[in-house]
């Protein structure tokens, strides 16, 4: 037990960024095989990188995800997320993540309502309840809840431009007897779209580290989709790839990493 814990304190102290305090939970294989640009792409998948992107869903949707940072298990992180309209112009959702095992995770649980202002403009609200639990003996957190809010909007122009933000935590809730701030996060963005499909994206991303640059890009061919994207901060490359059958769609994406095993990330994906 105690080599283990050590283990995973080391790939913490070395993984930028590390895995704790409610980051990087966002899931939605698409956006991660994309180099993390899910700010500026529309439906539930988007839905934790960008509240306003369930404003574009028009069924009733669900996707279960999982992804496995570097290769190790005790790092897998799993989503659940579902949604669809509830009037003509305003859609809600609900997405649960679990982080962790037997001696630290992370349990988020986020509701999601957005709608369409105008015929371009989309804005989205999400409440956000976060627990993490730490085994005692560990930490002196032992067993803590907070509550936070995310917000972002999305802008459509000239048909095939998207511009979009959003905003994790600015209310810079705490959690836990210390305190600390659960994770703050500002991302802006700009995508465009060519042909149904084929997206290029560009993404500025803020938090307690500083900014990262992310590009990511999308290219059909047929009923498969491939992906591909890179980051800063440090530089790593992402891809993957969807495919439609019969109405599911399966997606699969990869991370690389400077000094760490790959990173893998699968979902699936249905809209009634």
């Amino acid at each position: 037990m105690k080599n283990k814990i050590i283990a995973t304190l080391l790939v913490l102290a070395f993984a930028l960024p590390a895995f704790g305090s409610f980051e990087e939970m966002e899931m939605g294989i698409p956006a991660m095989a994309m180099g993390g640009t899910g700010v500026v792409l529309p439906g539930l998948e988007g839905s934790m990188w960008n509240p306003a992107a369930v404003a574009s869903m028009s069924k009733l949707s669900f996707a279960i995800s999982g992804n496995m940072p570097y290769s190790n298990l005790d790092f897998t992180t799993a989503g659940l997320d579902g949604g669809g309209p509830i009037t003509d112009n305003w859609n809600l959702a609900g997405s649960a993540r679990l982080f962790g095992g037997d001696l630290y995770s992370e349990q988020l649980l986020a509701v999601t309502i957005a709608g369409k202002l105008s015929r371009d403009f989309a804005f989205g609200l999400q409440p956000v309840i976060a627990r993490v639990d730490i085994e005692d003996g560990v930490s002196s957190y032992g067993s803590s809840m907070a509550f936070s809010v995310n917000t972002g909007f999305r802008v459509t122009m000239y048909d095939r431009w998207t511009f979009a933000a959003a905003v994790k935590n600015p209310f810079e809730s705490r959690i836990g007897n210390s305190e600390e701030y659960m994770h703050r996060q500002m991302d802006a963005g700009i995508s465009y779209e060519p042909a149904d499909g084929m997206v290029t994206s560009f993404v500025l991303s803020r938090n307690f580290r500083g900014t990262r640059v992310r590009v990511g890009g999308a290219l059909p061919l047929g009923p498969l989709t491939v992906y591909a994207g890179a980051t800063s901060g440090p530089a790593t490359f992402t891809g993957g790839f969807s495919a439609v059958v019969e109405g599911i769609k399966a997606s699969y994406s990869v991370q690389t990493h400077p000094e760490l095993n790959l990173s893998h990330a699968i979902g699936v994906t249905y809209a009634f």
